[in-house]
């Protein structure tokens, strides 16, 4: 009697954790791109700093290499900015500051733009975007910092534009290969994504060009992420920043003209220097800060 309900537990045992490995496998989620996700890797992207919209069009290759990475954002930091450009006597004077949602959200209803993206003197030019910098914890050895820009208002000229992060060169190094992201609604109704972009590897940061996207197009996003690792000799670090920018062309150059003209930092963020300054709207960067023990 007792060897026969000490089988019925056992199987029943069995049973639950049987039931209990297939739910954890079942399918929770289809992307537009028909990757298939269970909960726990869900979860996993999320905790990575990923958003949902990103994830929605994530294509395999991302989703394999970040699938199974179970990580926590440590910080993040969000600036509202708005961007306003003016031709006087045919020089382009560029502005940014930051401001409220609220201030924002009611630029958003709005703003006064030439749909025909052309200068002419006189005439002011604004934009507003989020700006969202993230670090997100890994492991012990690896964070990942992430740059995401939202366009409030599509800009009015679509050329090759620059988004980075900057870090402390003392205390990280790259642990990682760069990778870009945009999307974007379609008139259509239909998601569009590029993960075409330059990217440039400095010590003190990573940063990229890309295209926009031409055409109708709405709720365009920007996206840069790589990891991080501690530099040798590091120690424990108590404080890290993560500064996200972002750099706005007014003017087309191409990428292989610009790549040796700009940089990245902590300090100042993006750097363009003088040959091709004048081509872009300068942005305020947003600065995401760890402050614990790593």
């Amino acid at each position: 009697m007792k060897k026969y309900l000490y089988n019925l537990v056992l199987a029943a045992l069995i049973l639950m954790s049987t039931t209990i490995v297939n739910a954890s496998n079942e399918v929770y989620y289809i992307n537009e791109e028909n990757v298939e996700m269970t909960e726990r890797e869900y979860n996993n992207l999320l905790g990575l700093g990923f958003t949902e919209r990103y994830i929605s069009t994530m294509n395999q290759d991302e989703f394999l290499a970040n699938k199974d990475l179970e990580g926590t954002v440590l910080a993040e930091a969000e600036r509202y900015i708005k961007t306003s450009t003016i031709m006087r006597n045919g020089i382009k004077i560029t502005t940014s500051e930051e401001i409220t949602e609220e201030e924002a959200r009611e630029l958003q209803s709005h703003i006064n733009r030439d749909p025909a993206g052309n200068y002419y003197d006189g005439m002011i030019m604004n934009s507003v975007i989020l700006m969202t910098s993230r670090i997100a914890g890994i492991d012990d050895d690896t964070m990942r910092f992430m740059n995401t820009v939202e366009w409030l208002t599509l800009p009015s000229t679509r050329y090759h534009d620059i988004i980075g992060i900057g870090f402390d060169e003392d205390k990280v190094q790259f642990a990682s290969i760069i990778v870009c992201k945009q999307e974007w609604d379609n008139e259509d109704g239909s998601n569009g994504y590029d993960y075409t972009c330059a990217p440039k590897y400095v010590s003190t940061g990573g940063l990229a060009v890309i295209k926009l996207p031409e055409g109708s197009v709405d709720n365009l996003e920007s996206n840069i992420y790589f990891n991080v690792m501690k530099q040798n000799g590091a120690g424990t670090i108590t404080l890290l920043y993560a500064v996200g920018d972002y750099a706005h062309a007014v003017s087309d150059v191409t990428p292989t003209n610009l790549m040796s003209h700009i940089s990245v930092s902590e300090s100042v963020g993006i750097i363009i220097d003088a040959t091709y300054a004048s081509y872009f709207e300068g942005i305020s960067a947003a600065v995401a800060s760890f402050v614990g023990t790593w």
